[in-house]
């Protein structure tokens, strides 16, 4: 099977209106998107003091304000020019505008509520659809109650809608690429010590509809435990995790391809640290099992990443070598389900820069390099070839629906392959401009 070749340019500029991101990658053995890692703004709030001087009415308004209520804001612009869209003569330019502004109230150590309103929109597309992920114009993006403090004590309690982002987002995530990104209603708690956190809970995830004030789908539930050690294997984190997705036969979502009731319970690890300094690495695997109507599941993927840093030289290049596996079903016509669910991931630059793949029925091979040419400036270089775990499955694009159907007269996996150019300038603690092409 033979894939036409698509290429992407896109310019990113954050903008955080007194915020600097706050990132959960306290436990990352290197740098995010390396590729791999957390990036998703959990806090929209400037924390601490402003080394850089950058004065915006946000952050002035908050030191008018008691301590007890604070705000925060991102704004976020990207211009995509795409060639061969679907994988066919279709090409289409389009800007893409990010807005999310919120208020933080805190008036005891043990209570916090978090309201985040969001405005996604896209302009002077042809092709694209004015609809989510693209556009979501005025929606609540988080609304929570929190007891307890996440810094201090042993546990605390979360309930209502907010973002996920566990490990590097690979299984759980808030897909922050994506104009309108992901969040979840959820009731949460967490258990925490000095190197240990776990998180156990119930929720289900959020459906936009433009226009209208987003809800999660009744029935279609996702229950978990993830957990993280930092003290486990010297200089590696540890995260474990146990995860029960389940929805009724009536859904017809794109993870159970309308089959009937998904039942699938989901065992994986992930396991990040550095060997001697200057060498990396990043594994995670999980083996799915359960029922999706008459079928038993039986599906397993693995990402598998080690890079190593020259800190000799002025650039400090980090080649990397990369291979992704999940598995596809093999055969259709039986009684085993063996298409991998990536769940809810993160999906950007997990397989590949330009976002064709998910992590369903696919062999990926990447190889690259990142190097530090300033002190604000990074480029990175990556090349990707990609197969098919199994021709006799489909080929799953990074929302994890069908791009192409299996084709009975298919004669080999191979889907092709691709390079990625992407430069990033950090102008201070609030600002970043990206540029990436992608072939």
């Amino acid at each position: 099977m033979e894939i036409g070749s698509l290429w992407r340019l896109s310019i990113l500029s954050a903008f955080l209106l007194g915020s600097a991101v706050a990132q959960q990658t306290a436990d990352a053995p290197f740098r995010p998107d390396t590729p791999g890692g957390s990036h998703a703004a959990t806090d929209l709030r400037l924390l601490g003091a402003n080394p850089d001087g950058w004065l915006f009415p946000v952050t002035q308004l908050d030191k008018l304000l008691p301590r007890w209520i604070q705000f925060g804001g991102q704004f976020r612009n990207r211009v995509e020019s795409e060639d061969g869209i679907g994988y066919a003569a279709v090409n289409d330019t389009y800007d893409l505008t990010q807005l999310r502004l919120g208020i933080y109230i805190q008036p005891t150590k043990w209570l916090e509520l978090v309201a985040v309103t969001q405005d996604a929109r896209i302009f002077f597309d042809h092709h694209n659809p004015s609809t989510p992920p693209y556009q979501n114009i005025w929606d609540i993006r988080e609304a929570y109650a929190q007891l307890g403090s996440s810094t201090e004590g042993w546990i605390d309690v979360l309930a209502g809608r907010e973002i996920f982002s566990f490990g590097d987002e690979r299984v759980i995530g808030p897909s922050d690429w994506l104009n309108q990104g992901r969040t979840f209603d959820t009731a949460r708690v967490d258990l925490h010590h000095p190197g240990i956190k776990i998180s156990i809970f119930a929720s289900s995830v959020i459906v936009a509809r433009d226009g209208a004030v987003a809800h999660h789908i009744e029935g279609n539930n996702l229950y978990g435990i993830y957990s993280s050690f930092a003290h486990v294997i010297p200089h590696a984190t540890l995260e474990p995790y146990l995860l029960w997705r389940v929805a009724p036969a009536n859904l017809h979502l794109s993870e159970d391809a309308g089959l009937g009731h998904f039942s699938e319970v989901t065992g994986g690890a992930r396991l990040s640290g550095t060997w001697l300094q200057n060498l990396d690495y990043d594994v995670e695997m999980n083996k799915q099992t359960g029922s999706l109507g008459h079928y038993t599941i039986d599906a397993w993927a693995g990402h598998w990443n080690a890079g190593y840093t020259f800190k000799g030289p002025r650039f400090q290049p980090r080649p990397f070598a990369e291979y992704n596996y999940a598995s596809g079903n093999r055969n259709p016509s039986g009684n085993t389900w063996g298409t991998h669910d990536q769940i809810y991931p993160s999906s950007h630059d997990k397989m590949d820069f330009a976002d064709q793949f998910g992590w369903r029925n696919i062999e990926d091979l990447r190889v690259g390099v990142d190097e530090k040419i300033a002190a604000k400036w990074t480029l990175t270089e990556v090349f990707d070839d990609f197969w098919l775990a199994t021709k006799n499955d489909a080929v799953y694009g990074s929302s994890g629906a069908i791009a192409i159907s299996a084709h009975p007269d298919a004669t080999s996996n191979h889907l092709g392959s691709e390079i990625d150019l992407i430069a990033e300038y950090k102008q201070n603690q609030h600002v970043t401009y990206s540029f990436g092409r992608s072939r």
